[in-house]
């Protein structure tokens, strides 16, 4: 008889007693752990999936950036972007494109009444537009506004230049606009030498203007 089981012990078979059972038993077990750390280990090396990895903030509305047209994100040269031809309505109710002002050097203000910064901004680009004159053209473009709002504004701020409406949002996206204010500075042929997103001083644009429209001329 085996006395750890109390069962007679099959013929050919070792008698173990009770101290040699529990000794085996816990090697087994600490085998088992050591097993089970390793594969938890190896586990937690390899786990380590793209969407861990953050993505790049958006811009605010109160960011100010520039955007040359001649250079690729990598800083690579690209062929400069030709200001889209969409058509737009004045608030006189007539209709024009830019490539209407084609032969003018062009500044493009995207503004609407519910931007602040725009609203600091446009008298600025006014007292711009009347030290300079017929050297360059100005027109302010309301992006999805309300017209009344719009005109309001216009009103408040004592604009007077060429001014339409772009109530789909198409133009603006046409220029890659993103946020409000945006003012794109175009040449004579249609070209847009310079995008700038953000509020802009008096002394701001007149640099951006001489930089890029008047620069040799």
């Amino acid at each position: 008889m085996d006395p750890a089981t109390d069962e007679p012990t099959p013929p050919g078979m070792p008698r173990l007693d009770r101290r040699t059972i529990l000794v085996c038993v816990a090697i087994a077990a600490v085998a088992a752990a050591g097993v089970f750390v390793l594969l938890l280990a190896d586990d937690t090396s390899t786990d380590a999936s793209p969407s861990s990895v953050s993505s790049p903030s958006s811009p605010s509305p109160s960011s100010s950036s520039e955007t040359d047209p001649g250079t690729g994100p990598s800083g690579t040269l690209v062929p400069a972007k030709e200001a889209p031809d969409v058509e737009f309505t004045r608030f006189d109710g007539s209709t024009a494109t830019l490539s209407d002002f084609r032969g003018q050097k062009l500044v493009v203000n995207f503004f609407a009444s519910t931007c602040i910064p725009c609203k600091k901004e446009m008298p600025a680009l006014q007292r711009v537009h009347e030290r300079l004159g017929d050297d360059v053209t100005f027109v302010g473009i309301a992006v999805q506004d309300d017209p009344e709002a719009a005109q309001d504004l216009i009103d408040q701020t004592g604009v007077s230049y060429d001014l339409g409406q772009d109530p789909t949002g198409s133009l603006f996206q046409g220029f890659g606009g993103v946020v409000l204010p945006v003012t794109a500075f175009v040449a004579e042929d249609g070209t847009v030498m310079k995008l700038h997103a953000g509020k802009l001083t008096e002394a701001e644009i007149t640099q951006l203007i001489s930089d890029n429209l008047l620069a040799g001329g």
